[in-house]
């Protein structure tokens, strides 16, 4: 346990580093005798940091070589370590445009095989919605909720592991967007829309529903994004 935590510690730090991009991409790290003087351990804890850091497509150890940071796009941005230790505003547009890909083609499948409970669960939640409306972290996880059983109405657990990886990151968009007056509101009717689509076994209605829903919050993002920053402004 004690040599995990170490590792982790290491594995943390740099993670931190490279998000913020205080190392960039193609630059290398130390060697490993001056990673285990500066965390004070041994060889065999650095490997193990630098392997799970390889493994998160961060960095490219190769025997023999110091290892250097990976190319972003070989960043696995959506890993929970990484996002632990960085904000992730900078994949925000990013994850947008996954989203535009991804979940108008979700709601198309659900509207062919959602059931009446599917169904019952999506109104339940989105009416849960409503009522929310000072609450950007508990409407984050309501927003999700509503997403997350739509992607199970599909009953197709490819497409259900997909909508869950996003979802990390996902609730800090959600969280960030909700402080654009009326966002809420406008959620809550989009995906109302998406229900009527679903419920009448109308694909490319509720397809359609679900891509205007996904540029609403693009527009939101969009005006987090261009707002003059506040005194006190943690963006």
């Amino acid at each position: 346990m004690a040599r995990e935590r170490l590792s982790n510690a290491i594995v943390s730090d740099y993670l931190r580093m490279i998000g913020s991009g205080e190392i960039a991409p193609g630059s290398s790290l130390p060697p490993e005798s001056t990673l285990c003087e500066s965390y004070g351990v041994g060889r065999s804890v650095v490997r193990e940091a630098l392997q799970a850091l390889d493994a998160k497509g961060f960095i490219i150890v190769r025997q023999g070589s110091v290892a250097a940071v990976a190319p972003r796009y070989q960043w696995h941005v959506l890993d929970q370590e990484f996002l632990a230790v960085n904000s992730g505003e900078e994949f925000f547009a990013l994850l947008q445009e996954a989203r535009e890909v991804l979940e108008p083609q979700l709601a198309a499948v659900a509207a062919q095989r959602a059931t009446p409970e599917a169904l019952a669960e999506m109104e339940s939640i989105n009416d849960q919605l409503e009522a929310v409306k000072d609450s950007p972290e508990r409407h984050a996880e309501l927003d999700i909720a509503f997403h997350d059983a739509l992607a199970r109405a599909t009953d197709n657990a490819i497409l259900v592991s997909m909508h869950a990886s996003i979802t990390g990151l996902g609730h800090r968009t959600r969280a960030a967007a909700s402080a654009v007056p009326g966002a809420i509101d406008r959620a809550v009717m989009w995906h109302r829309q998406i229900i009527d689509g679903v419920r009448a076994q109308d694909a490319p209605s509720a397809s359609a529903a679900m891509l205007l829903h996904m540029r609403q919050v693009r527009g939101e993002l969009t005006v987090i994004d261009t707002r003059p920053a506040e005194d006190g402004d943690a963006r």
